[in-house]
């Protein structure tokens, strides 16, 4: 599925702004090479930045209010509490109007989400190993709010909770290294909502890459977290999902991405309004 293009520099060009890479050479070195990160990115700049000091991931953006900053600095702030998922950060830096994180290079693969992947079990295992961090005090006023208004009255308790969520799994978002390691990346958004976000988000990445929704509920049952939910719950949470992915998708008819996540939604949610359903896998 074609994932939104970056908004950094032009595809032709491997320079970097001239006061960015004076902000960030204390840290790389003199920068010897600069690789553009441009599919699946909303970021100002997003590369591998090769210096004396090595390489590292570099996602930096404009410091002015406005919410690609935020979601830069929150991905900055809960990257500590990650516990080995994500690539650690090793440094951030402010200046020169710029606010810039570097990370820990992953050399590896996207997840191959297909029918019959290999990499589908260790996909699951993913929304576990999410769902089991610890909520930091750093992420407690982080609530969940962007299905609020798809989610009318006293609907809206199913999405809240106290979870730690990331709602964007497309396949670039797990990333298995060279070791067999698998990495969850692109935390620019984490929010505390109700356990059920994260696995709906994830079935309809799947649905969307080909899959059945009959076979992604067989899928998430294995998840230790499936067991513990409120099926009612997500019956409602999936009907939420379609409207907020169709709103998108109407109001940015050229992101085809979102066409494709609104037909996945639309087709889990009919999926949970047709079949009876268990947790007991």
């Amino acid at each position: 599925m074609n994932r939104r293009p970056a908004c950094w520099l032009p595809p032709e060009t491997e320079d970097m702004d001239s006061e960015l890479t004076e902000l960030i050479t204390p840290y790389t070195g003199r920068i010897t090479d600069v690789s553009p990160v441009v599919e699946g990115s909303d970021y100002a700049t997003t590369a591998v930045v090769t210096g004396q000091q090595g390489r590292v991931f570099l996602k930096a953006v404009p410091d002015r209010p406005g919410g690609v900053l935020a979601e830069v600095e929150r991905e900055g702030q809960i990257n500590p509490h990650l516990n080995g998922l994500a690539p650690p950060l090793l440094w951030q830096a402010r200046g020169a109007g710029w606010f810039a994180l570097g990370f820990e290079v992953i050399e590896g693969r996207a997840a191959e989400y297909a029918p019959g992947s290999p990499d589908l079990p260790r996909v699951v295992q993913a929304v576990d190993r999410i769902a089991a961090l610890p909520l930091p005090e750093v992420a407690r006023s982080w609530v969940e709010t962007r299905w609020d208004r798809a989610l009318p009255g006293d609907k809206v308790k199913v999405v809240r909770g106290s979870h730690l969520t990331h709602a964007d799994l497309h396949p670039r978002n797990i990333l298995i290294d060279r070791n067999d390691r698998m990495w969850v990346v692109d935390w620019a958004w984490p929010t505390v909502a109700s356990a059920l976000v994260t696995p709906t988000c994830l079935a309809v990445q799947l649905i969307s890459s080909g899959h059945d929704p009959a076979d992604v509920e067989k899928l998430l049952a294995a998840s230790t977290l499936w067991e513990q939910l409120d099926l009612d719950a997500v019956a409602v949470f999936a009907r939420a999902d379609v409207r907020m992915n169709q709103h998108y998708a109407k109001i940015r008819p050229a992101q085809e991405w979102r066409t494709a996540l609104a037909d996945a939604s639309q087709r889990w949610a009919e999926h949970w309004a047709a079949e009876p359903h268990t947790t007991d896998g």
